[in-house]
């Protein structure tokens, strides 16, 4: 599932469910630990037939279930069943079946099972009209031309993460469950249906249609999908490889909108290629589709083979000038082998999930755009963490105590769980940690993962030890939060370090390993400064004066780095360093230097620095500036060729409170722009 493109969502209900953030407190007053779910009976195999009536909204479906008697002293197979309306529950015995004694509170449906049954079978009809998990929806433009609030949808679509299925069939609806899938879904004549897995076949029925759906691979009840709507549709199909057939890939949008297929979704083969190759398995699974849907709660989810998006993922040609949607489809796309082929067993862990799904959108960033791009997606992901962790709560990745687990669908999930495995390849190296991930995805293939299970997959294949590792990044809340300086005197750089989390004498709570990059006329050195309390001068012998004394250049360090490095090495920073992210870090630093030089070194870097960010923080930090000379080196840009930096230049015009200012909005509010 991804939050980064339906940030508005998760803010009503963060704002709702984590307390005031002056507290810091993620935990609601009464949140009690979250434990695994007994299964006394694990559903093996679910066969869903449902007919969805339009008008009313409602689902009338039968299930046929199995399951499997695990504890012997246990006789009630129970079933998650939010208002359904059940009107027959019946063992089943090859051709026979016996009614059976149940109970049904609304929430949970408990079924008898004979003791003498090792195994057994259970037909579940019903009924219901679910407030969640499955959604009619009239389109937006059906809706504005007709005003009857009983018009009839035109699409109906599931979403089940997190426990949401259970509102419109019956099932172990946890992440720790999986069972194999049959789908048979019947709507009217006219509408297609897409699902889990291979498409067996389609009936005509009179004034009805049947899918028939078959996944043999089992998964998680969230992760089943149904959606229905008449759909345009467009079909690729991949070369069968090494380790897997030919691979179908499948689109289907709202009629009128298939121009944009290509605009928006086009790069998904080559993700999986990507994908395929970087992490060393194969797409696990007969087909990959991707159904775009109006009114979608989240921007995508990622059922198994059958990925859901939001609609806003279709782009017009103007609005492709600014964004793309390749972080969107990647992420989906990469839950396919992590959350998909190994998923959480519990939501505690859900960051194997959504950490990994958000770090592979920075990894096809590399592969796609460059290293400077990928640094620079790390940057932004480390920002709107921190902005969560300073004004809203501070909490580990990995806790088992909230009200919700949606609670837990945070930026402490998606952003810093990414930016710690970013980190975890900085420290393992890459041959090693992509041969980690390739071990934990087939060890834990078809599984449920807890945080341990990749720590051990990982320290198997490498040899290393990661305990300190995880128990830093994934047990405790925080970051290191650093102030970094430096003076040179008589062949030595003396570089201080402060951790301002802790105070003088006390162990700093994090201990890193902090790189420093010195440039002289000598040459280039990389130290690694191991910083673990709070305060530490390091001695470096460099007989030159340095040139650039470049702090943490390739971002081992997850957390705030204050740079109190002198404005000349700066200035230099950022108009020589052979990399993008000291240079924007440069003029970030700059930024809060109230200096001429320093107005002039951003300028330079604004009209002259070959990669677009750099160009749009030299903006920003002018911005900060707002100064004359700021506001007349800012004016000069509103023609940059990259509509990004343009919008970075307008954004740092609005910092100022002047006449100038505001005419210089105008004028170019009046020309127009070819961006939105």
């Amino acid at each position: 599932m991804s939050c980064r493109h339906c940030a508005y969502l998760f803010e009503a209900a963060l704002a709702s469910s984590t307390g005031a953030a002056d507290g810091r407190a993620f935990p609601l007053p009464g949140d009690a630990p979250r434990w695994g779910r007994p299964r006394p009976f694990p559903v093996e195999s679910t066969k869903l037939f449902v007919r969805l009536h339009l008008a009313e909204r409602a689902v009338e479906g039968v299930a046929l279930l199995q399951a499997r008697r695990v504890d012997r002293q246990r006789a009630e197979l129970e079933l998650d069943a939010i208002d359904l309306e059940v009107s027959e529950v019946a063992i089943v015995n090859g051709e026979t079946s016996t009614p059976a004694t149940y109970r049904n509170d609304g929430r949970t449906l408990r079924i008898d099972v004979p003791l003498e049954l090792d195994r057994v079978s259970v037909r579940i009809a019903w009924r219901c009209t679910p407030r969640r998990g499955l959604y009619f929806v009239t389109r937006r433009e059906l809706r504005d031309a007709t005003p009857d609030a009983s018009a009839a949808p035109t699409e109906v679509w599931s979403q089940g993460q997190d426990e949401d299925n259970r509102h419109w069939f019956p099932c172990q609806d946890h992440p720790g469950a999986r069972t194999k899938l049959e789908l048979e879904a019947s709507v009217p004549t006219g509408f297609t249906v897409l699902g889990n897995g291979v498409l067996v076949e389609k009936r005509e029925e009179g004034a009805w249609s049947t899918f028939h759906y078959r996944q043999d691979e089992p998964l998680p009840p969230y992760l089943i999908t149904l959606s229905a709507g008449r759909f345009e549709e467009a079909h690729e199909t991949m070369p069968a490889t090494s380790g897997r057939g030919a691979l179908p890939v499948d689109y289907y949008v709202p009629p009128g909108h298939s121009g944009a297929i290509a605009r928006s979704l086009g790069a998904t083969p080559r993700m999986i290629a990507f994908f395929e190759e970087r992490l060393r398995t194969p797409y696990p699974w007969v087909k990959y589709a991707q159904v775009v849907v109006s009114d979608f709660i989240f921007g995508g989810m990622e059922n198994t083979s059958a990925t859901t998006l939001y609609d806003r993922v279709l782009l017009d040609e103007r609005a492709a000038l600014d964004v793309d949607m390749d972080s969107l489809v990647s992420h989906e796309l990469a839950h396919q082998w992590f959350g998909d082929l190994v998923t959480c067993r519990d939501w505690s862990h859900a960051w194997l999930n959504e950490g990994f799904a958000t770090y592979l959108e920075h990894l096809w960033r590399e592969h796609d755009e460059g290293r400077d791009a990928y640094f620079y997606g790390l940057e932004q992901d480390l920002e709107v963490y921190l902005d969560e962790d300073g004004g809203r709560y501070r909490r580990p990745i990995v806790t088992n105590i909230w009200a919700s687990p949606i609670d837990i669908f945070d930026r402490h999930l998606y952003q810093k769980g990414a930016l710690v495995l970013h980190s975890l390849r900085q420290h393992l190296g890459d041959d090693a940690f992509f041969g980690g991930l390739a071990h934990y995805l087939e060890k834990m293939r078809g599984q449920g993962a807890e945080t341990r299970d990749l720590m051990r997959a990982l320290e198997e294949a490498t040899g290393r030890s990661l305990e300190a590792f995880f128990d830093q990044w994934t047990q405790k809340g925080g970051h290191p939060q650093l102030e970094v300086s430096s003076e040179h005197d008589a062949g030595v750089l003396r570089v201080t370090v402060v951790e301002k989390n802790t105070k003088a004498g006390e162990p700093a709570p994090f201990v890193v390993s902090l790189p420093l990059r010195i440039v002289t006329d000598e040459g280039t050195s990389t130290h690694i400064l191991e910083v673990g309390k709070a305060r530490e001068t390091f001695a470096i012998g460099t007989k030159a004066a340095p040139k650039m004394v470049m702090i943490d250049p390739d971002m081992h360090v997850v957390g705030v780095i204050e740079n109190k490095i002198a404005t000349p090495l700066l200035i230099t920073q950022l108009e020589t360093a052979d990399t993008a992210r000291p240079r924007w870090r440069a003029a970030r630093a700059l930024g809060t230097r109230n200096e001429p030089r320093a107005i002039e070194a951003l300028g330079k870097g604004l009209a002259s620095d070959a990669f677009w960010a750099v160009r749009g923080e030299c903006a920003s930090a002018l911005g900060e500036q707002r100064t004359p000379r700021a506001l007349a080196i800012l004016v000069t840009a509103v023609g940059d060729a990259h509509p990004r930096v343009r919008r970075a230049v307008a954004s740092a015009l609005g910092r100022f409170r002047s006449a100038a200012a505001a005419d210089a909005l105008a004028a170019w509010i009046e020309r127009g722009d070819a961006s939105y």
